[in-house]
């Protein structure tokens, strides 16, 4: 009997490290065809570097638009589901946004390009009005709770018909001055991008932070309302600054998910090559380009190794990036594990 059990583990172990190889085997091969793809062939020409170089730029422009949603709308509901929520609400919000996780990409650029693209145009003022109204008066609405001294931990419902009332306020007062608006170069750039693209890459932003946040002991809250300390004071003196490693990560792992997208970027950004770093004119980005030049390209042209080398490019940095992030993750672990040991 004990042998066999021992011959199932060792067959489980076999399988197992069989599994891991071949993973890491398809890995390894990514960048092995791309480099040897690359090598044999002599340099680059100027021309290939500078368009090079603006699909970087275009990336960059993106990605930084659309972290500029991800991460504070992630971050803030992890810290919300992490210490202010009830245990219901989470219960609902949890899988919401797993499904908005599970969400096909292409959905939501159809959807950006077909109902907000239009809409945009039009309303640039009024978006740029709400990032900044909203978030006081949900602040100011969030005081007032607090100012009450107890916790709200329905809060985001009580908060919902505040929001929708500001929006159609903002948006009925900004259709009346639709002549003084700001109007973008294009109705597909980097805005609409970002708007996208930051919420397909907040789920896994708020489960990043929320995990970063839970893994802090709850002792250490607990030890700060002992104290005297309430929710808002032991979360911006206690779990913020130990969990402050972890919430790095998942803003580095949301960069990283944003400069890998495809299909929302093709969709809404307009893929038109545009240098700078104007929000409201179009851009063209490494994966869109190879989505759309590799079926045209020829084995032997300086267009096939211009996107080979941005597709290494790519490869590399959101490899760099995520390894950053787990590296960082793993050190969050490791001192939150010696805390509670020594605790």
């Amino acid at each position: 009997m004990a042998r066999s059990r021992a011959r199932r583990a060792r067959a489980r172990a076999f399988f197992e490290a069989a599994g891991t190889a071949l993973v890491l085997g398809g890995l390894l091969a990514i960048p092995m065809f791309l480099l040897g793809s690359l090598l044999p062939w002599a340099g680059l020409p100027l021309a290939a570097w500078q368009q090079l170089g603006m699909l970087f730029a275009g990336t960059l422009r993106a990605a930084a638009c659309a972290v500029m949603v991800a991460v504070p709308l992630g971050i803030a509901t992890a810290m919300f589901c992490a210490h202010f929520c009830a245990p219901r609400l989470r219960a609902w919000i949890k899988p919401a946004l797993e499904i908005l996780d599970a969400l096909p990409t292409v959905v939501l650029g159809l959807v950006a390009v077909a109902t907000l693209a239009p809409w945009l145009k039009g309303h640039v003022a009024t978006v740029l009005g709400l990032i900044v109204v909203l978030p006081a008066l949900l602040l100011a609405g969030g005081m007032a709770f607090g100012a009450r001294g107890h916790v709200e931990g329905w809060l985001p419902l009580w908060l919902l018909p505040l929001v929708i009332v500001v929006m159609a306020i903002g948006i009925t007062m900004a259709a009346r001055h639709e002549g003084t608006a700001i109007v973008p170069s294009s109705p597909w750039n980097a805005m609409l991008v970002g708007l996208a693209l930051g919420f397909a890459a907040l789920p896994m932003v708020f489960s990043v932070a929320e995990d970063a946040l839970f893994l802090v002991p709850r002792t250490q809250t607990q030890a700060a309302f002992a104290l005297g300390a309430t929710r808002w004071q032991a979360l911006t003196s206690v779990l913020l600054p130990a969990a402050g490693s972890g919430l790095a990560a998942a803003a580095v792992l949301g960069l990283s998910r944003c400069l890998g997208e495809t299909m929302i970027v093709l969709m809404a950004s307009g893929n038109t090559p545009v240098a700078g770093f104007d929000p409201l004119a179009g851009l063209r980005s490494i994966s869109a380009d190879l989505a759309l030049g590799m079926p045209e390209a020829a084995p032997t042209s300086t267009a096939y190794r211009s996107l080979l080398l941005a597709a290494l490019l790519l490869l590399a940095l959101t490899v760099l990036l995520s390894s950053v992030a787990g590296i960082v993750r793993e050190r969050l672990r490791r001192r939150l594990r010696a805390e509670m040991q020594v605790a």
